[in-house]
């Protein structure tokens, strides 16, 4: 059965897209058939996507009931990476509902955290009726930075634990997504790491949804 992961913020410039098309590419080279959904309505993934140098397809939902019909119409892959949009919406909603794994990417800054109160409530709501593995995810980050750690402590008062790896900020995610390449393309040892490691801990999560 096809696992379904879900990367969902309300705000924009938090790494949703650059995360979700790398992880894409850190599945599809762990050998699993993958698929993007982009359900921006702006086509953030369409605008860069190049079928010649991506080992993943891509689909589009703009709609809420093309969400919910995921599982079903993409049953042939592996795995269905939901790149959310950059907005709270039924879409939103949607994705949490069918999803087995929900990644909230939030950059250390106070604005990007308190816009993820919604889709907390949401996942709280679909935890009542059944159980979805939710991490946040450190994205962009200055490593010893007190923004950092106080991110940290917010996360912690929460019911949604941390991954145990984040993305630094890198001048190689923004060029490589320039490019329309993935992170693999770079000589970038560090974030290749970053984007392996959070690839193994996605699997891992997926999982647990058995």
């Amino acid at each position: 059965m096809s696992k379904i992961v879900a990367l969902l913020n309300g705000k924009g410039g938090v790494g949703k897209t650059t995360t979700a098309i790398n992880l894409a590419f850190g599945i599809a080279r762990q050998g699993f058939n993958v698929v993007l959904v982009d359900t921006d309505p702006q086509c953030s993934v369409g605008n860069y996507y190049d079928g010649e140098k991506c080992p993943f397809k891509l689909m589009y939902a703009s709609a809420e009931k093309e969400i919910y019909s995921c599982r079903k119409m993409l049953s042939s892959y592996d795995y269905i990476i939901i790149d959310g949009a950059a907005a709270i919406s039924a879409t939103t909603a949607a994705a949490v509902m069918v999803s087995d794994v929900v990644i909230i990417p939030v950059t250390p800054s106070p604005l990007d955290f308190s816009a993820c109160g919604a889709i907390l409530s949401v996942i709280e709501a679909r935890q009542e009726m059944k159980p979805i593995e939710a991490r946040f995810l450190i994205t962009k980050k200055i490593s010893h930075t007190r923004m950092v750690e106080e991110l940290k402590a917010a996360i912690a008062q929460t019911e949604i634990p941390l991954m145990r790896t984040g993305t630094q900020h890198r001048q190689s995610y923004i060029r490589t997504m320039r490019d329309g390449g993935s992170i693999y393309d770079s000589t970038d040892s560090a974030a290749k790491g970053e984007i392996d490691h959070i690839t193994k801990e996605v699997l891992e999560l997926c999982q647990i949804q058995q």
